[in-house]
């Protein structure tokens, strides 16, 4: 008996070993971040992942965010997501700001993550330098569309690897634009004029930093440095206005002399495409099962253009002839023509970049500048005209005539309605909107029910939940 109890002690303590052994992790190899950048071509695969994600940012979260909240983009009255967005009736809770600020947050963990590992890996100097200057550029924009929308917002520049410290307060606005500013003028001077490679189109070039800086210093009203900074951009001779307005906007020209830059979509694969045609198409008009969205134009836009203006003509209509001949009119209203894609590749899948600067935005900003430093000069004048004489599309000067002889107060408002009948429906509306102070009586104007509160969108009720140091925005 002795033996037995013996035997089966001692195999008692073989078997509780043996499940300890079993339980011990014992991993083969061990991957941490810095093992994935050693090499020019991790850093240049960090950077794609990078850009990557600002598919999640533009595109139709732009358009609703931008557009559909002012006065000059609405949906159909059976569009209820839409219908909170542009009747103000949004709350903490509208899942459109969670999926904004989550992708941006996203986007800036992603630049620096280049932005601190990228110096450390043993390449060309001027290409390295030139991979952290684009992440840069791209964290900088991240949070200027952030600042925009919520005003104050943690500002994270180091690379957070747990979620031990999840509590991050709100930084100041002023600080975050110190932070936006900073990065832009680090970017501009070691990213390239332009590029040269196919595989290098829609990165981020030297006048997409200068002409997002120029932005930033108008939203500041920085008048001298957003003047100085449109000027660089226009006395580079880099870029220039497509003598064809339409041509600003068909996806076969993408990437032209008067695109400075761009979130890229395409038809490589279905995944890639954007989902601007079909939303703003008429509805049975969308090439792909004869879809068609919501997304129309407000009649007071619409009816607002000087007769004989072709950018109306490319922009707004009632009615589109399809492939077969069949003429599909609109049954609600007009709709924006700008994005018509024939060849679409499925389903709210397109090939229409989304254009986030280009050299028409720059020509006005520079106009509006030079006249808020303290009247409107021959500069000034020569800018705003260039983007006029275009738009009348071979007509005679007497439709849309060269503007001369204002005051500064006219030459303000003929700027702002400038900006209105060039940049519509391209992701700008609201922004101008708030930095000229009109937000609050242009929304009201058409009927909207618009308060203080509604210049800055609330913070996400989600994140609030899982980051206990945000403070909600007034109102919300």
């Amino acid at each position: 008996m002795k033996i037995k109890n013996y035997l089966i002690l001692t195999v008692m303590l073989i078997l509780s070993v043996s499940c300890e052994d079993n339980l011990k992790e014992k991993p083969l190899s061990f991957l941490e971040e810095s093992n994935s950048f050693k090499s020019a071509a991790d850093a240049t695969s960090a950077l794609n992942a990078v850009y990557e994600h600002l598919k999640g940012v533009y595109g139709m979260t732009m358009i609703d965010l931008a557009d559909l909240n002012s006065d000059e983009c609405e949906v159909r009255e059976d569009n209820g997501g839409g219908n909170e967005i542009h009747k103000n009736l949004y709350n903490s809770g509208t899942r459109l700001f969670d999926t904004f600020y989550t992708n941006s947050y996203r986007l800036i963990d992603r630049a620096n993550r280049v932005i601190a590992n990228v110096p450390g890996i043993a390449m060309d100097t001027k290409l390295r330098d030139q991979i952290v200057g684009e992440a840069k550029f791209l964290r900088a924009l991240a949070y200027f569309n952030l600042v925009r929308a919520f005003g104050d917002v943690p500002l994270v520049t180091a690379i957070s690897n747990d979620v031990v410290n999840v509590e991050i307060p709100r930084d100041p606005a002023d600080q975050i634009y110190q932070q936006i500013i900073a990065d832009l003028l680090d970017a501009e001077k070691v990213l390239p004029a332009k590029y040269t490679l196919a595989t290098e189109i829609g990165r981020t070039t030297v006048g997409a930093a200068k002409s997002m800086l120029a932005k930033v210093y108008l939203t500041r009203k920085d008048w001298a440095n957003a003047a100085a900074k449109a000027k660089e951009v226009i006395e580079s001779g880099a870029y220039s206005l497509v003598p064809n307005y339409r041509d600003v906007f068909v996806p076969e020209k993408e990437n032209g002399p008067e695109h400075i830059f761009s979130v890229q979509f395409s038809c490589v694969l279905p995944q890639y495409g954007s989902a601007m045609a079909e939303n703003f198409a008429i509805y049975f008009s969308y090439p792909i099962n004869l879809t068609g969205g919501s997304y129309q134009v407000v009649p007071a836009h619409a009816n607002s253009y000087t007769s004989g203006d072709y950018r109306k003509t490319v922009t707004v209509i009632e009615e589109k002839t399809i492939a077969n001949g069949t003429v599909v009119k609109s049954r609600t209203g007009p709709h924006v023509d700008k994005y018509w894609d024939p060849q679409a590749c499925g389903s709210g899948r397109a090939r229409n970049n989304f254009i986030v600067m280009r050299y028409a935005d720059v020509l006005l900003m520079y106009a509006e500048a030079l006249n808020e430093a303290g009247a409107p000069t021959t500069e000034a004048y020569a800018a705003i005209n260039q983007v006029r004489a275009r738009a009348r599309n071979g007509a005679q000067p007497t439709v849309l005539p060269d503007l001369k002889n204002l005051t500064q107060v006219q030459f303000r408002d003929s700027v702002y309605q400038e900006r209105s009948w060039e940049l519509c429906f391209e992701g700008h509306r609201r922004w101008d909107l708030l930095r000229t102070g009109r937000y609050v009586p242009s929304m009201q104007k058409i009927g909207i029910a618009t308060e203080e509160r509604h210049l800055l969108y609330p913070i996400p009720v989600q994140e609030i939940d899982v980051n206990p140091a945000l403070d909600q925005n007034p109102g919300y």
